[in-house]
C-alpha cells in the first residue's frame, strides 16, 4: 500500500515538473526576449537574477523537514503563475524586477526539490530509484523543448493575430526588430503577453497534481544530526580550504558559471538581434539543442569508464569551445548561418551536458566523505555569488551594446579554456587515484 502511494507521488512530482519546464522554457526564451523591449535592464541582467533566486530557494528548501515537500510545491506552481501574471497585467518596472525573480525562484526550487523528493519516496524501491530519477529528467527536457520552440511559434502568431498579417509576414518582420514601425512593435508586445497570460494560467495547472500528493510527516521529518558548533564549522572549513582537490573544482565551478551567465540565458537575443534569424526560427534552433542534452547522455558511462571523470569533464569543456567560436561568428556564414549556427547549438549544448551527471559525482569524490555536505552548501554559494556577479557584468558593461552578445561567446570560449586547463593541472592524478584520495580524509593538501 505504501509502495503504491509512493509511486503515486512521484508521477504527480513527475506532472507538475513538466509543467514547471514548460514554464521554464518560456520564461528562458519568451519573456527574456519580451524583457529586452519592456525592461532592457533586467534582460541584461537576467543571471543576476538567477543567483538570487538560487539564494532564495536554497534557503526555502531549509524549511523542508518543518512544512514538507507539498506546500512548497504549491508555492513553486503560485509564485510562477503570479509572476507571469504580474509581468503581463502591472505596468511598472518595480513589478517587472518582483515578477522576474518570483518566476525564477519558483522554478529553481522546482528543480531544486527534484533530487530530495525523488529520493524520499524510492527508499522502499531503491533497485528502481535510477529508473525513477531519469524519466523525471527526461519528461522534463520534453516540456523544456516544447515550449521553448512553441513558445516562439506561438509569439509570431499571435503577432500575425494582433497586427492583421499573415504569419510569413510577422516571422519577416522578427527578423529586424529595432526596424518595426511603431503600431507593429506594439503589436509585437501585446502578441507577446498573450502567450505569457497563457503560460501563466498553464502553470496554475500544475496546482492539480501537487495537490494530488498524499503526504506524512514521517516523510519528511526525520532524525536530525547534531548541530555543528560553531569551532567544527570552522575546522570544516580549514579542511576545504587546505585540500587542493577541492579548490581546484571551486574555481573551476566558478569560471564555468560565470560563462555560462554570458551567453546561456541569452540564446534567441543573440540569434534574433544579431544574426536576425526570425523568432519562431531561432526558438526552433534552440528547443532542438536541448534534445542534444539527452541524446549525448547515452554516452556518459562509456566515456567515464575510458577516460574516467576529470578526462571526460575536460575533453567535453575543450571541445565545445570551437562550437562556441562558431556561434559567435555566426554573421560570417550568409546563408548558411541557420544550419551551422544551429549545428553548433546542438553539438556545443550536447558536449556540455555530456559530463553533468560526472561534475555532479566529483564535486562530491574530491573531499572526504565527513565534509561532503559542508562542501556542497560552498559549491552552491559560490555558483549564486559568481551568477549574481556575471549577471552585474552583462547588465553594466558588457551588454550596453548589442555587440556584447556576440562578444560573450568569445569571452565564454576563453573562461572555457581557463577552467578545462585549472581542472586538468589540478585533478589530473586524481582521475587516476579516486579511492586513494577519497579515503584520506584527514590528510592536509
Amino acid at each position: 500500500m505504501e509502495e503504491r502511494r509512493d509511486k503515486r507521488n512521484i508521477v504527480y512530482f513527475i506532472i507538475s515538473y513538466i509543467i514547471n519546464n514548460l514554464a521554464s522554457g518560456v520564461l528562458y526564451d519568451t519573456f527574456v526576449n519580451y524583457l529586452q523591449e519592456a525592461q532592457t535592464s533586467i534582460a541584461t541582467s537576467f543571471w543576476a537574477f538567477y543567483g538570487y533566486a538560487t539564494f532564495i530557494s536554497a534557503a526555502l528548501l531549509l524549511f523542508v523537514p518543518k512544512i514538507g515537500y507539498k506546500k512548497l510545491l504549491l508555492f513553486c506552481s503560485l509564485s510562477t503563475a503570479c509572476a507571469f501574471f504580474g509581468a503581463v497585467c502591472m505596468d511598472f518596472t518595480w513589478a517587472l524586477y518582483i515578477a522576474t525573480l518570483l518566476a525564477l525562484t519558483g522554478v529553481q526550487l522546482h528543480f531544486t526539490m527534484l533530487s530530495p523528493f525523488i529520493a524520499c519516496y524510492t527508499e522502499a524501491f531503491k533497485d528502481q530509484e535510477i529508473h525513477w530519477y531519469t524519466r523525471t529528467y527526461y519528461m522534463g527536457y520534453i516540456g523544456y523543448f516544447l515550449a521553448t520552440y512553441l513558445g516562439g511559434a506561438f509569439v509570431v502568431k499571435a503577432f500575425s493575430c494582433v497586427a492583421n498579417i499573415s504569419y510569413a509576414q510577422a516571422q519577416e518582420a522578427t527578423r529586424y526588430m529595432t526596424h518595426l514601425s511603431s503600431g507593429l512593435h506594439q503589436s509585437y508586445m501585446d502578441a507577446n503577453r498573450m502567450v505569457l497570460f497563457v503560460v501563466g494560467c498553464i502553470a496554475l495547472i500544475s496546482l492539480i497534481p501537487v495537490l494530488c500528493i498524499s503526504e506524512k510527516k514521517s516523510d519528511y521529518q526525520m532524525e536530525l544530526t547534531p548541530r555543528l558548533s560553531l569551532k567544527e564549522k570552522i575546522n570544516g572549513a580549514r579542511q576545504l580550504l587546505l585540500n587542493r582537490y577541492s579548490r581546484a573544482y571551486l574555481l573551476y565551478w566558478a569560471l564555468i558559471s560565470f560563462a555560462m551567465g554570458l551567453f546561456t540565458s541569452y540564446y534567441t537575443v543573440y540569434l534574433n538581434r544579431n544574426l536576425h534569424i526570425d523568432k519562431a526560427t531561432s526558438s526552433l534552433m534552440v528547443s532542438i539543442s536541448y534534445v542534444a542534452i539527452v541524446l549525448f547522455m547515452f554516452f556518459t558511462p562509456n566515456c567515464t569508464k575510458k577516460l574516467g571523470k576529470v578526462g571526460t569533464i575536460f575533453l567535453t569543456v575543450m571541445a565545445s569551445i570551437p562550437f562556441m567560436l562558431m556561434i559567435g561568428n555566426g554573421n560570417y556564414f550568409g546563408k548558411y548561418v541557420v544550419p551551422v549556427v544551429g549545428a553548433s547549438l546542438f553539438i556545443r549544448a550536447g558536449l556540455a551536458n555530456l559530463s553533468s551527471p560526472v561534475d555532479s559525482a566529483l564535486s562530491m569524490d574530491v573531499i572526504p566523505k565527513d565534509l561532503r555536505p559542508v562542501y556542497t552548501s560552498v559549491v552552491n554559494f559560490t555558483a549564486g555569488i559568481v551568477s549574481i556577479l556575471s549577471g552585474h557584468f552583462t547588465g553594466k558593461i558588457l551588454f550596453v551594446h548589442q555587440s556584447g552578445y556576440q562578444q560573450a561567446y568569445f569571452l565564454a570560449a576563453i573562461l572555457y579554456a581557463i577552467a578545462g586547463i585549472v581542472l586538468y593541472q589540478g585533478l589530473h592524478t586524481f582521475n587516476h587515484k579516486e579511492n586513494e584520495i577519497v579515503l584520506s580524509k584527514g590528510e592536509k593538501r
